[in-house]
């Protein structure tokens, strides 16, 4: 429902007829409504709609991490806010199926990465990171730091779930030594164990954030993304079984 407001006539709020009025920003808009909508269905415009439901998942878990989220309000990406700029800078690489190994979890598609290998099993990740001495520079400052990510299992086992589903991970504070390698484990929940053993693939997108000493965030120190192949667990473990018999 419309509504007029303030001055004689106002300003308008919402729907009145064909005509809508909007305040954002401080800046007032009042448009008119098409009277005929019409859809595409081009194979592009098909494509368009069916990342949507992907990608708007995938924005909403990402926006849902505050650290995350004040870096992409804090970012010069033109958008209205934090989730909306998520969605603008990945919806490029979605599927219609899932994100893929280009998405993306922080703004800067060039961080430096410093984790040198990982690897994901269903106890958990395991992760081998070198900072060296002028890399150090990066950490000024910073009394915390905190690893962050997103997994996106996909590929499921069975038939009756969902083919993708994304889980948000996060490390207790890093002690982080220089100029030698160091490692970070992160070990699975019964939740997370569950979500490794019903996919067959998974994508690890991780950062690590540093924060001052009032839990600020001050920056992002990596930009990881690895895609990972499961271990049949299951199937070793029959094997193993059918083996050992006489």
């Amino acid at each position: 429902m419309g509504s007029f407001n303030n001055q004689v006539l106002g300003d308008l709020g919402g729907k009145v007829g064909n005509i809508v009025g909007r305040s954002r920003k401080g800046k007032y808009f009042v448009y008119a409504m098409p009277t005929e909508v019409k859809i595409s269905n081009s194979p592009e415009a098909i494509k368009s709609r069916n990342i949507m439901s992907p990608l708007t998942k995938f924005a909403s878990i990402v926006n849902s991490i505050p650290e995350l989220k004040y870096f992409w309000t804090n970012s010069k990406i033109e958008a209205f806010d934090a989730f909306h700029k998520i969605e603008k800078m990945n919806f490029p690489f979605l599927i219609p199926e899932r994100p893929t190994l280009n998405n993306t979890i922080i703004p800067d598609i060039f961080a430096d990465n410093k984790i040198k290998e990982a690897s994901i099993s269903p106890k958990g990740i395991k992760l081998k990171i070198f900072i060296s001495k002028i890399e150090e520079t990066q950490l000024e400052g910073a009394k915390e730091l905190t690893g962050i990510g997103v997994i996106c299992y996909f590929n499921p086992n069975g038939e009756k779930i969902d083919f993708f589903k994304l889980s948000r991970i996060r490390t207790s504070p890093v002690e982080v030594k220089i100029d030698e390698h160091f490692e970070v484990d992160i070990p699975f929940n019964d939740k997370e164990r569950s979500n490794y053993n019903s996919y067959l693939n998974s994508i690890l997108y991780f950062t690590f954030v540093s924060k001052d000493s009032n839990g600020t965030p001050l920056k992002y120190c990596c930009k990881y993304r690895n895609e990972f192949t499961h271990e049949n667990t299951g199937e070793k473990e029959r094997l193993t079984i059918c083996d050992s018999r006489p």
